[in-house]
């Protein structure tokens, strides 16, 4: 078939048109007559093709750029972005070529300036920016020593130490035990106050709730499987299967659970399980025999009824009333529910049908029928004749605060008992603590401590042979020669308190930093005990300022000294000790134990230079003096480092971004966020440890900073310190998990 020509309307007449055209030749359409004029009229020739399309305008490159700064350690990288319209191919030069994203990682080792290229059909369109990169040298970097890290500790109950304690269960001696889930452990607090390892060893996924049993055993949970156990013997396995889910009642192992969150039992030994992601009530007897007491394996809901006919929503808190019914919290439905020996569901009357809680998950009983509930973040009471108010804490606000009523602060509450005196005994899970709330609603602390040092020490010190100090989380201070063998220099292993004597029999209750003295004495701040420790370097320990226990923040000599919260402890040529204490003050102690505070005030918290009480601090923890007696502290809320002369003044330093020796500097905005550690030499440098951060800060005398990278192996990739010392030229940088050395020349 041969082409068509177009209809032209002059004359009438087409030529070589398709065969079917030809046959039925007629004047054009006048819609077509009017098409084409409109053709002509929009710039169409008048043999009817079309004008070639204008050019395609080249791309647009609206931004491009890098990050202010990189530190030229292995690392880190730097992220290039890009905003481009019109382009059909993108790349960029030193060795990157095409992109095809928005952006790309680079790595470079020295200041780069980087091109970007957009092109299309009509042409490219180039942008640059740099990279600029402050390298920061240092030799060789090794993981000096490992350090023991243990958050289980033993012994009085203001020192001990827990990881997640995820239920609590009275006996009738007034032991409370304990499921101290992260140490997979059952821990015992006796009625003298001394907290013990009832149960070591429990199986990954336990203890999980905690009963206890008229027998004297120990009921509870490793994964879906129920289990028991008494104090010095092995665990037994009673029914379900620890890594299995479901929902089948029978014998031992072949019965099934599905994430129980409560157990109780009755007087008969009889177990009775909230199922909770069954949504029932599973009953154990004494020989292993499960079965579903009330509701529908996988049927949540809220109706009242018999055996199977009843319906829950992840039921949780439960326990044994004198009468023999069972009282349910049932956590999905914000309601109490009561179960009698027969399985009769109703909901509890006259108690509240909805409960003033987030998320209700715990059930204690008091004598006199009150019933205490815990939410996530509060207790509520319920008195005998119904009412309901919040007995302790606030509902979605998470702290740690002791105090009355609605003030205190708790998080996560995951169980509760009753004690004979009337107190409400709480696992607080988030705090791994254990909270003590007295009838009147008055919140304290009972075991576990808030002082933890998990942050790692913010000051190491050092002795003149290069023997290292380090305040180790299992209540010890440890001694690292500088070949890396690590000994115990005082403290028990696992053990706090306030003890002095031989360093072996010591004990601690959170020590914190250390500093050495020209005589090789070793000072210790021991936070918890609020005081100031010595230990000889034959290792006889000795308190010499403050009084154990005794909180407060007062000016005198020795023991008539009070301290608020020592945390970071220095010790110049003469023997003066420098202290860190509390929110906002520095203290220091002369060579006849005389205390005084040197700037800030207890308690007054602030960013302000001045002098002496003038000055403010927020949360100062690290500190140093240099030669001439000036002090440098890690002021670590502020975010900044300031500077204490001898003659109190303070100032804050003020310093910018650089390389080691070069005069280039480059303002890039905040440079510290948290710092903790810090450290001075004798040419006036000071080296800050950021917490979290990837290395330390060198500042130097004229207010340059630069990285001091130790990532150049694989022991210390990862290695995150918070506390720093020096050493001639070797800077020693601790954590909770380990010491590393950096040679900085």
């Amino acid at each position: 078939m041969s082409p068509m020509t177009l209809f032209h309307p002059s004359t009438g007449i087409a030529g070589r048109l398709h065969p079917p055209l030809r046959r039925s030749l007629q004047p054009a359409p006048l819609a077509a007559v009017m098409a084409l004029a409109l053709g002509l009229a929009c710039g169409g020739k008048s043999d009817g093709t079309q004008p070639p399309p204008p050019p395609t305008p080249a791309p647009t490159i609206a931004s491009f750029s890098a990050p202010s700064y990189l530190l030229g350690d292995p690392i880190h990288s730097g992220q290039l972005a890009w905003t481009v319209s019109g382009a059909t191919k993108l790349s960029i030069d030193n060795g990157i070529g095409t992109v095809t994203d928005t952006t790309t990682w680079v790595h470079p080792s020295a200041t780069t300036t980087y091109t970007l290229t957009a092109s299309n059909a009509g042409g490219s369109t180039t942008a640059t920016c740099t990279l600029t990169v402050f390298p920061a040298t240092a030799g060789p970097t090794t993981l000096l020593a490992n350090v023991p890290n243990t958050p289980l500790v033993d012994g009085p109950a203001a020192f001990a130490r827990f990881n997640y304690t995820e239920a609590v269960a009275l006996d009738p001696a007034g032991n409370l035990f304990i499921a101290d889930y992260g140490n997979q452990s059952i821990r015992m607090l006796s009625p003298q106050g001394i907290v013990s390892t009832a149960v070591s060893g429990v199986p990954m996924g336990g203890p999980r709730s905690l009963a206890v049993g008229p027998s004297g055993y120990l009921y509870f949970f490793v994964g879906s499987s129920l289990c028991k156990v008494k104090p010095g013997n092995a665990v037994v396995p009673v029914a379900g299967l620890p890594n299995q889910d479901g929902s089948a009642d029978g014998s031992g192992t072949s019965a099934l659970f599905n994430f129980p969150g409560g157990l109780a039992v009755d007087a008969a030994e009889n177990v009775y399980v909230a199922d909770t992601y069954n949504h029932t009530i599973r009953l154990v007897t004494p020989t292993g025999e499960v079965s579903t007491l009330a509701g529908s394996a996988g049927a949540a809901g809220r109706l009242d009824g018999t055996g199977a006919a009843a319906r829950f929503t992840r039921p949780r808190g439960i326990l044994v009333a004198p009468s023999g019914d069972l009282l349910v919290v049932d956590s999905g439905n914000w309601a109490l529910r009561s179960i009698t020996p027969q399985g009769v569901v109703t909901t509890r009357a006259p108690w509240p049908t909805t409960l003033p809680l987030t998320s209700p998950n715990a059930l204690a009983a008091g004598p006199d029928g009150s019933l205490f509930v815990g939410g996530s973040n509060s207790i509520t009471k319920i008195a005998p004749g119904g009412t309901t108010s919040t007995l302790a804490g606030a509902e979605g606000q998470f702290g740690w605060v002791d105090g009355p009523g609605t003030a205190a602060r708790f998080s996560t509450v995951t169980a509760l008992a009753l004690d004979a005196s009337g107190n409400v005994l709480i696992a607080d899970y988030q705090n791994s603590a254990i909270r003590k709330v007295t009838p009147e609603g008055v919140v304290s602390t009972l075991a576990g401590r808030h002082a933890i040092p998990s942050m790692g020490p913010v000051n190491i010190g050092v002795d003149v042979y290069g023997n290292i100090f380090v305040p180790a989380s299992n209540n010890t201070i440890l001694k690292i020669t500088p070949s890396g063998v690590v000994s115990t220099f005082a403290g028990v292993p696992g053990q706090g308190g306030n003890l002095d004597g031989p360093g072996t029999q010591a004990l601690f209750g959170a020590a914190m930093s250390t500093a050495v003295d020209g005589s090789g004495n070793v000072y210790v701040t021991d936070k918890l005990n609020a005081t100031l420790r010595k230990i000889t370097p034959n290792g006889e320990v000795s308190t010499v300022a403050g009084a154990p226990g005794q909180v407060g923040h007062q000016d005198g000599l020795g023991a008539q000294a009070r301290f608020e919260s020592p945390t970071g402890i220095a010790v110049d040529g003469q023997g003066t000790v420098y202290v860190t204490d509390g929110d906002g003050a520095i203290r220091k102690m002369t060579s006849d134990g005389n205390v005084t505070t040197v700037a800030g005030m207890a308690g007054q918290t602030g960013f302000t230079d001045g002098m002496g009480p003038v000055a403010r601090f927020n949360h100062p923890y690290g500190i140093a003096v240099d030669a001439a007696g000036n002090l440098f502290v890690a002021d670590c809320s502020n975010a900044a480092v300031r500077k204490i002369a001898p003659g109190g003044e303070v100032t804050t330093l003020k310093f910018t971004l650089g390389s080691a020796g070069s005069a280039g500097v480059a303002t890039v905005g905040k440079l510290l966020f948290s710092p903790n550690g810090i450290a001075v030499d004798g040419n006036g440098n000071v080296y800050v440890q950021d917490f979290g951060s990837s290395a330390p800060w060198r500042i130097s005398p004229a207010g340059v900073a630069c990285r001091i990278p130790y990532f150049n192996s694989n022991a210390t990739l990862n290695f995150n310190g918070t506390g720093i010392a020096l050493r001639g030229g070797t800077l020693y940088a601790a954590s909770i998990w380990g010491v590393a050395a950096v040679n900085l020349f």
